[in-house]
């Protein structure tokens, strides 16, 4: 069984559906310190043969915890198709061809102390996909601090974004819809909630489609669907 790195040359892993899910969970409201956010991406992909794939996910900080997972393998197979994510170890020079896909140029890696700062800035997982059309889960929950501005006023921030590049895509591209949840009740509710549109991997955030702020119930919606796939990132207090 051929075993690969993201980003590898003759890796033909085609991206037909994608979408991502983020609910933000009030944490800090119920007794905790800090809010968390639940961001699951789900993709379909076409693999032309069994392998394993270390998934290379831009992931920088240590307050998450993710897994990738094959949910279209059946029941029995799960278990053998999970994997938790955690730092690249081991030689940095096979994330070089993830790196390049990405964008950036060959220059600001070249030299080992360069390779390793990036590396720092990404997490790792292998996967043994089975051939043929497979649907892809990756899960992430991360941790929201708390950061008090001049005005007294605790605020909270976080990035969610689709974790896809360096993926071949079919055709013209294929769509990313992401939705995000913000929780409450009668008595939690996010105030002020904002949001800044970038894409690091590439040219051009805007949307196909946009439907921001919307009351549901006792939450508040956020939706886009994007040709491309940018990095939300939210701000907002109580």
């Amino acid at each position: 069984m051929n075993k690969l790195t993201l980003g590898d040359s003759v890796l033909n892993l085609q991206i037909l559906k994608q979408h991502t899910t983020v609910v933000v969970e009030p944490t800090s409201q119920m007794g905790g310190t800090y809010d968390s956010a639940e961001i699951t991406t789900v993709f379909t992909a076409n693999n032309d043969q069994e392998r394993e794939i270390e998934f290379i996910l831009p992931y920088s900080t240590v307050k998450f915890s993710a897994s990738i997972a094959v949910i279209s393998a059946g029941e029995q197979a799960y278990s053998e198709r999970i994997a938790q994510v955690g730092r690249i170890k081991g030689d940095l020079s096979r994330i070089k061809p993830y790196l390049q896909k990405i964008g950036l140029s060959e220059d600001q890696y070249d030299t080992d102390k360069e390779l390793k700062s990036i590396a720092k800035q990404f997490r790792a997982g292998k996967l043994k996909l089975p051939q043929g059309q497979v649907t892809i889960k990756i899960q992430l929950s991360a941790v929201i601090d708390e950061i008090t501005g001049e005005d007294g006023v605790k605020r909270y921030s976080f990035k969610a974004y689709s974790p896809l590049p360096a993926f071949s895509m079919t055709g013209d591209g294929v769509p990313l819809t992401l939705t995000a949840l913000f929780k409450g009740d009668e008595v939690i509710r996010p105030q002020d909630i904002t949001y800044n549109i970038t894409n690091p991997f590439g040219d051009g955030t805007n949307p196909v489609m946009e439907i921001p702020n919307q009351q549901l119930g006792e939450d508040i919606t956020f939706f886009w669907k994007w040709q491309t796939d940018p990095v939300v990132e939210f701000r907002y207090h109580y």
